[in-house]
């Protein structure tokens, strides 16, 4: 693990938490997930791993997936859950 002296990480995904649309199936799971892999990576030094969940956010969205929020009109969209299923399966 590195140590930075007495420094800790916080790794969160920059637009927060979504509190406000919990339990609607609309929020985007991306920023919660890369800020996994963020920790990973800088905390954990498991690069691999880091890398494989980016790959698998990439993968999932090359293949069409797309929450609400990045949908153009007329496109359909998956929920929260269905999207972040979706990255699960690409990482087994």
């Amino acid at each position: 693990m590195r140590q930075g002296g007495n420094q800790n990480g916080l790794f969160e995904p920059v637009h927060g938490s979504a509190p406000d649309v919990a339990g609607q199936g609309i929020a985007n799971p991306i920023g919660a997930i890369l800020s996994a892999a963020m920790l990973m990576r800088h905390s954990l030094d498991l690069e691999a791993e880091a890398r494989a969940i980016e790959k698998a956010v990439e993968g999932t969205l090359s293949a069409g997936l797309r929450t609400a929020d990045l949908c153009r009109e007329g496109e359909n969209h998956v929920s929260t859950r269905e999207f972040t299923e979706a990255i699960i399966r690409t990482l087994e």
